[in-house]
């Protein structure tokens, strides 16, 4: 019957589209998934440290933030604030404070980014650094963030 004849193209013709696409018995390959994390330093001089605010983002690479963790210096152990609709849109904006006396000085790593990063592409992580200040309340001159990637699991 005509009925016959046109369901049996049909399915020839989607059985030819799929052994095009992989061959028979491969299971689609999906791209690589692993996880890391991301160090953000602060470098204060010789000031101390009292608060922060910045910007990271990653201008190469698919990669998607899943959690952010504390400092190193005590004063900044607990996870600093971050806005969450930021970090759905594969960014995240962070800052942190103290008031108390024990702030560090020099270079200390105020929080960690954790990624998921899918596929080869090696990420290419962009700070925008807006604003580090001194248990008097004055911006630090000459402070500075560096990022740096840890190591995948």
């Amino acid at each position: 019957t005509l009925a016959t004849s046109v369901a049996f193209s049909v399915v020839v013709a989607r059985a030819q589209e799929v052994s095009t696409t992989r061959p028979a018995g491969q299971p689609a390959s999906k791209p690589a998934i692993r996880f890391t994390y991301v160090d953000v330093h602060i470098d204060s001089k010789d000031q101390p440290l009292a608060a922060y605010q910045f910007e990271l983002a990653a201008e190469k690479g698919d990669v998607k933030i899943v959690g952010i963790e504390g400092g190193e210096h005590a004063a900044f152990k607990a996870p600093p604030y971050y806005d969450p609709a930021a970090m759905s849109q594969d960014h995240v904006i962070i800052a942190a404070f103290n008031t108390g006396k024990d702030l560090p000085k020099g270079k200390t790593r105020v929080a960690r980014v954790h990624v998921q990063i899918t596929g080869e592409q090696k990420p290419e992580y962009v700070i925008k650094f807006e604003v580090a200040a001194s248990s008097e309340g004055q911006p630090i001159t000459g402070a500075a963030a560096t990022v740096s990637e840890g190591g995948s699991r």
